[in-house]
């Protein structure tokens, strides 16, 4: 089947009624995804004109092929209807055989959160503490879906290794003082499996969330989504904010407890969130490889990464 022929086929099933594109008009978008995206403008056969993402996931390794068909169940069994913000889902197409993963989006529009100023930022964060909070403790009720990743000891012991291998490659001056800073990464793992787990975005960046005028929060790029604590997510949107991150953190705090039941130890918490920290940083290491080439770049993330450890060491005394 043809793309044209697919998003048809989908239309007529979300329509409710047979549909026939008569015209349509692409336009590759270049974002910070991995898979080619394009916009679609279809025309149909009653004169309605209908904007459409046309994501064409394209899986290397066997990492990249789980995760490509996890996004497409994910929006099937859990995001279908808008649910938490998302697009709706107009058809996709799933051919393990062929290695074609697609999905036709709703268009949410070209407005991101990196655009916004921080009153927007704070909503995201309360968007974010909803998501967080309504999983917050199902990790079992997760598993049903059949369609996520999880993060535990094999995930955060893969990013420790691929950041090794980077920093082999690129800086290897900087190969000891790195295997240093991973010796206690057992505790780590150790803390962060005794946690409660939720749904996680799993690549909660700015540029993955869309503000939609009169719709608020859209979250797109779900293929990263998975099982884990909700600090992975946090971790990640709070980069770069400074000074401004208790602010934020605070409404998040505000709006989680708003919508859980399960007891809440922030103290807990800003522990998870550094040891987030920690791994964000491997993320980092792994695949801002042109950065990385840098001496000084490296040196200041793994710099990073002994003060976060310094800082767990106190909070443990």
């Amino acid at each position: 089947m043809t793309a044209i022929e697919v998003l048809e086929e989908g239309l007529s099933q979300h329509l409710g009624r047979t549909v026939q594109i008569i015209e349509s008009q692409s336009t590759p978008l270049y974002s910070f995804s991995t898979h080619p995206i394009e916009r679609i403008k279809v025309t149909l056969d009653d004169s309605q004109q209908l904007s459409v993402i046309f994501k064409q996931l394209q899986p290397i390794t066997d990492l990249q092929i789980r995760s490509c068909g996890q996004e497409v169940y994910l929006y099937k069994r859990l995001l279908c209807g808008k649910h938490l913000g998302a697009p709706a889902l107009y058809a996709e197409h799933h051919d393990e055989i062929n290695g074609r993963y697609w999905l036709f989006l709703e268009d949410v529009g070209e407005w991101k959160l990196e655009y916004c100023d921080v009153d927007e930022w704070l909503n995201a964060f309360r968007w974010l503490a909803r998501m967080h909070a309504t999983y917050y403790g199902k990790d079992r009720e997760l598993r049903t879906l059949n369609c996520l990743s999880e993060h535990g000891a094999k995930f955060y012991q893969h990013l420790a290794q691929m950041a090794g291998q980077s920093i082999q490659k690129n800086q290897p001056q900087a190969l000891a003082y790195f295997n240093q800073l991973m010796a206690p990464l057992d505790n780590l793992i150790a803390h962060l499996d005794n946690q409660p787990q939720t749904l996680v975005h799993g690549d909660m960046s700015c540029h993955n969330l869309m503000v939609q005028a009169g719709v608020g929060i859209r979250p797109i790029d779900w293929e990263w989504a998975a099982i884990g604590v909700p600090a992975w997510d946090i971790a990640k949107l709070l980069s770069g904010w400074g000074k401004n991150k208790s602010r934020l953190l605070d409404t998040y705090f505000d709006e989680f407890v708003l919508h859980t039941d399960m007891p809440f130890d922030k103290g807990a918490f800003h522990r998870t969130l550094a040891c987030c920290d920690i791994l964000k940083t491997l993320w980092y290491l792994r695949w801002w490889i042109k950065p990385c080439q840098n001496s000084s770049f490296t040196e200041k993330l793994l710099n990073k990464i002994a003060d976060r450890w310094q800082w767990l060491k106190r909070e443990h005394n």
